[in-house]
C-alpha cells in the first residue's frame, strides 16, 4: 500500500529557495502527489475487478431449497452417505407443475439408498419450454435449455459430482424437456422421458442412451413411436430386440459403446407415471437403466 506521510507548503520549500525555485519545486511536488493518487485509484479499480464473490458453501446430506437467477427454485437432495463423486439425476415435473410436485415421482426415497444427488427444478410458471409446448415457458420462447444448464452446473458446485453419471428424467411436459436437453446438449448419459414426444428439432443428437416409457392408452401425448429414432440414427444401433411380460412391451436395441436405446410401452396406461398406477415398472427401474450407462 502506497501511503502519503508528508504534506508540503510554500514555507517548506522557501526557507533555503528563492520564489522561482520554490514554485518549481511546488510544482514537482504536486505531480508526486497526484501519480500516487492515480497508482491508489488505480490499483483500487483493479481490485475491485478482480474480486470474486465468495464461494457457496458445499450442500451437506439432507434436502435444500437453491434459489437460481431469476427467483426460480431448485430442491436438491444430497444422500447420508457419499463414498466419493455421485451421480446426479434431474427430475422434472409435469405441466403444471414444480419441483415439489416431482419429489413425489418416486426417485426421492431412492436417493439415500443408491447414493445420488436428486435435483428438481421449478419450471416457468409450473411449465417448460420443450419446443412446442407448454405453457408461459414456451409462450414467452423461455431459454430452459440455459436455465437447466445452469442448474447442473450450480449443483456440481456445490456437490461432488461424476460428470460421467448426470442424468435428467421427467413426466408429460418435462419429459418433453428432457428430450429436449438430450438433442441440444451433451450434458446427460442417459435421458429418460415418462409419456412424452420430441417437441423441438433433433436431427443430430448428442450420443446418449435412451428410455422411454409411455402408455398405449394415453390420451393427452399418444405414444410416438419414432421419438427415439435420432438416437438410433446417430448412434448406428442394431435393430430392437422386443420382448413382453405381461402388458409390459420392451424394445431394447444395442448401440454404439455399450450405449442402449429402450422403448417400455405399457399395454391400458394412460397419461399416468407407471409405478403410480401399478403398471409393473417403477422409478427403481430407471435408476436402474442409469446406473447402467454412463457416459462412453
Amino acid at each position: 500500500m502506497i501511503r502519503l506521510t508528508r504534506t508540503f507548503s510554500v514555507s517548506d520549500c522557501c526557507v533555503h529557495a528563492d520564489a522561482g525555485e520554490c514554485s518549481s519545486v511546488m510544482r514537482a511536488n504536486l505531480r508526486a502527489v497526484a501519480a500516487a493518487l492515480m497508482i491508489l485509484l488505480f490499483g483500487g479499480l483493479l481490485a475491485g475487478c478482480s474480486a470474486h464473490a465468495p464461494a457457496e458453501p458445499p450442500l451437506k446430506a439432507g434436502i435444500h431449497a437453491v434459489a437460481m437467477k431469476g427467483g426460480r427454485l431448485v430442491t436438491v437432495h444430497v444422500p447420508a452417505h457419499l463414498a466419493g463423486p455421485a451421480p446426479l439425476v434431474l427430475v422434472l415435473h409435469e405441466f403444471p407443475g414444480s419441483g415439489a410436485l416431482a419429489m413425489g415421482y418416486g426417485f426421492d426415497p431412492l436417493v439415500d439408498a443408491d447414493g445420488f444427488v436428486a435435483a428438481y427444478p421449478d419450471g416457468l410458471d409450473g411449465s417448460w419450454n420443450a419446443g412446442g409446448c407448454c405453457g408461459d415457458a414456451a409462450d414467452n420462447d423461455t431459454n430452459d435449455v440455459a436455465f437447466l444448464t445452469s442448474v447442473v452446473k450450480r449443483v456440481e458446485a456445490r456437490t461432488k459430482i461424476d460428470p460421467k453419471r448426470v442424468y435428467v428424467t421427467g413426466f408429460s411436459n418435462g419429459a418433453m424437456m428432457a428430450y429436449r436437453l438430450g438433442c441440444e446438449t451433451d450434458l446427460f448419459a442417459a435421458i429418460a422421458p415418462i409419456a412424452g414426444d420430441v417437441e423441438s428439432g433433433c436431427n443430430h443428437p448428442a450420443a446418449a442412451s435412451v428410455l422411454h416409457v409411455h402408455g398405449l392408452a394415453d390420451s393427452t401425448v399418444a405414444f410416438d413411436s419414432g421419438s427415439e429414432a435420432p438416437w438410433r440414427k446417430s448412434d448406428n444401433c442394431d435393430p430392437p430386440n422386443v420382448t413382453q411380460s405381461g402388458g409390459v412391451h420392451r424394445s431394447i436395441a444395442a448401440c454404439a459403446h455399450g450405449r442402449t436405446v429402450e422403448v417400455v410401452t405399457i399395454d391400458g396406461m394412460d397419461h399416468e407415471i407407471p409405478w403410480v398406477a401399478a403398471k409393473g415398472f417403477g422409478a427403481p427401474d430407471i435408476w436402474a437403466f442409469f446406473a447402467t450407462h454412463p457416459h462412453r
